[in-house]
């Protein structure tokens, strides 16, 4: 005969495999009430707590079973999810450490201490974990493509390459997974990039507990005095996106707007993130919540239209999109790509980064503001007069320099900057330093290119913002990667007088340099093709008074020019959203808004 804890199990197995999560839990918790140790109790209550993304509640439950249960490997492996989702990931790293030592050829303990790995920007570390994992299980498509990220990070291009072919088929046919944000740094294909998001999006939904607690979004919109607009994001501290959208929180109309920052993310006290939350009406923290819930809230709130500044990035919650919880949902600024999600409505983007005919590769509707999809904080500070001898440079050489993270530079950029460096006497190639082991295998890669070691400068971190700035202003050229373009990097680098080449591709993320230059009055400087792009580049390291033409018409459109004129931005964003609004409740349509806003 079955005992009260056994037939409590039982139900809450049979109710949780029926969705209702209240009910298994219940009947779990009936369960320990008679057998506190019940470990396959234990273990499902944590599985529901997961699914619900109650993170510290299936935390404590899984602290609970591996103190009385420490060799069950499935139970220490979910607790290291738990503390990654929590953001505790050399906790789960060590968690992770107890399952690979119960089960050392366990290809999944392998491939999630390698992502672990991958977060904390331990690449090489990670690649050697990937690469047990692969071996393990050999036709994984997940495996695959970390490994393919973890090698991407770690600039190994030997390791790297050969990998591509089949990490590519295996998008198209659904058979591998990558992170989106790595796939856009390897191919400029964007029907390829929005299967990605597509599989990615499916993935991470199928995780998530998605049930019917919460009513569905009314279809027509809210009438209130204010447009409310709900800005989501894991990112309002010190991260790029906060850095460019703050001011556009500030100066809002709050006439016509009421403005609700949702975070999804964990504060890190910094100065940028008290401005943020001092920028919004109204501001909430709802990373700790599931799904469900935090959809609720926003449902609560009536917010209008619902934007996403996540996209396919780090952090990114897209199952409380899912839910529907505002009558619009918009993605903006926070990657250069399609969610790949039929519940998000519209891609935010302008004419230049989402061309009309780029529709096919996007779920949502393309809305092209004005001008530029970029909103730059007009409060950066004036770049700090700095000297070569301060940022380490040779006094006379011409300095080609690229900031942007060094994954983004890849082998075909390499080699056109390689034969630059050939053509200009005495040029450096001035780019940011990584950890040695990265660093070593760039000097490597230059030297098979016949570029000898003192040609390459490696940029360390600054003080300030305004060293930084500062030090770019003493490079001559800022040399754009492919296919992934610079964005805030590139940003940055106009504001601090450097000119920008780059090479215009297909996709999003390959227009966006061309975008922020049209906007600053130097559309001369977007190539059509890499030969293009090398002959600009050599025309002006070899005429400098050209080049100096260029750098006094930057400084001068710094003060006029659309793509730092923030509050051009704000209307323009404003017309968007004011449109989206009027078309609330119809089905989703591109549109563009028009110049004179």
């Amino acid at each position: 005969m079955e005992s009260v804890a056994e037939l409590n199990y039982r139900k809450g197995v049979a109710l949780h495999g029926a969705g209702d999560f209240a009910g298994a839990l219940a009947a779990y918790d009936a369960a320990l009430a008679v057998a506190p140790q019940l470990a396959a109790a234990l273990y499902n209550k944590a599985m529901v707590l997961i699914q619900l993304q109650r993170w510290q509640d299936a935390l404590a439950v899984l602290d609970a079973l591996v103190r009385t249960n420490p060799g069950i490997a499935d139970a220490w492996n979910n607790r290291s999810g738990v503390l990654q989702a929590l953001g505790r990931h050399e906790e789960a790293l060590e968690s992770i450490r107890h399952v690979i030592n119960l089960r050392p050829s366990d290809a999944r303990a392998l491939y999630n201490a390698g992502l672990v790995l991958l977060i904390l920007k331990r690449f090489d570390e990670a690649q050697q974990f990937l690469t047990r994992a692969l071996a393990a299980d050999p036709s994984n498509g997940e495996i695959l493509g970390s490994l393919v990220s973890a090698a991407l990070r770690a600039c190994d291009w030997k390791t790297l390459e050969p990998l591509l072919p089949r990490l590519f088929s295996g998008v198209r046919n659904g058979t591998a997974v990558i992170a989106p944000l790595s796939l856009l740094a390897l191919s400029d294909d964007a029907i390829l990039q929005r299967r990605c998001a597509e599989l990615t999006t499916a993935r991470s939904l199928a995780t998530a507990a998605l049930g019917s607690g919460v009513p569905p979004m009314a279809q027509a919109a809210y009438r209130h005095d204010r447009i409310r607009i709900g800005y989501l994001s894991s990112d309002f501290g010190d991260h790029p996106v906060a850095a460019q959208i703050v001011g556009l929180l500030e100066r809002h109309d709050r006439s016509r707007f009421e403005i609700t920052g949702l975070f999804i993310g964990r504060a890190d006290g910094s100065t940028r993130y008290g401005r943020v939350v001092k920028a919004c009406d109204h501001f909430r923290s709802i990373g700790s919540m599931g799904a469900r819930d935090a959809a609720a809230l926003i449902r609560e709130a009536e917010i209008d239209i619902l934007v996403d500044l996540n996209g396919q990035t780090l952090g990114g919650r897209p199952a409380i999109l899912k839910y529907r919880p505002a009558p619009v949902i918009a993605a903006f600024l926070g990657y250069a790509g399609t969610a790949g999600a039929d519940f998000v409505d519209y891609i935010i983007g302008d004419p230049h980064v989402t061309p009309f005919e780029l529709g096919p590769a996007m779920s949502e509707k393309i809305v092209q503001l004005p001008d530029c999809f970029w909103p730059s904080d007009p409060d950066l500070p004036e770049p700090e007069a700095l000297t070569r001898a301060d940022a380490g440079l040779p006094p006379g050489a011409f300095v080609f320099c690229c900031f942007n993270s060094n994954h983004k530079i890849r082998p075909p950029m390499l080699d056109l900057w390689a034969r630059l460096l050939k053509s200009v006497e005495g040029a450096v190639l001035w780019i940011r330093g990584g950890y040695p082991e990265m660093n070593a295998r760039f000097l490597e890669q230059a030297g098979s290119r016949g570029i000898a070691e003192e040609r390459i400068v490696f940029a360390g971190r600054m003080e300030s913002f305004a060293a930084h700035l500062g030090r770019q202003a003493q490079a001559d050229l800022f040399l754009d990667t492919f296919p992934y373009n610079a964005h805030a990097t590139a940003s940055d680098a106009l504001w601090a007088g450097l000119p920008v080449v780059t090479l215009r591709g297909e996709s999003f993320v390959s227009r966006v340099s061309s975008s922020l230059l049209a906007n600053i009055g130097l559309a001369e400087l977007v190539a059509e093709s890499p030969e293009e792009y090398e002959a600009i580049a050599l025309a002006l390291a070899r005429d400098r008074g050209r080049l100096t033409e260029l750098r006094l018409r930057l400084a001068s459109a710094r003060k006029s020019a659309a793509l730092f004129d923030m509050d051009r931005f704000v209307k323009g964003i404003e017309a968007a959203y004011r449109q989206m609004q009027a078309r609330s409740g119809e089905k989703p349509e591109a549109f563009r808004v028009p110049l004179s806003i």
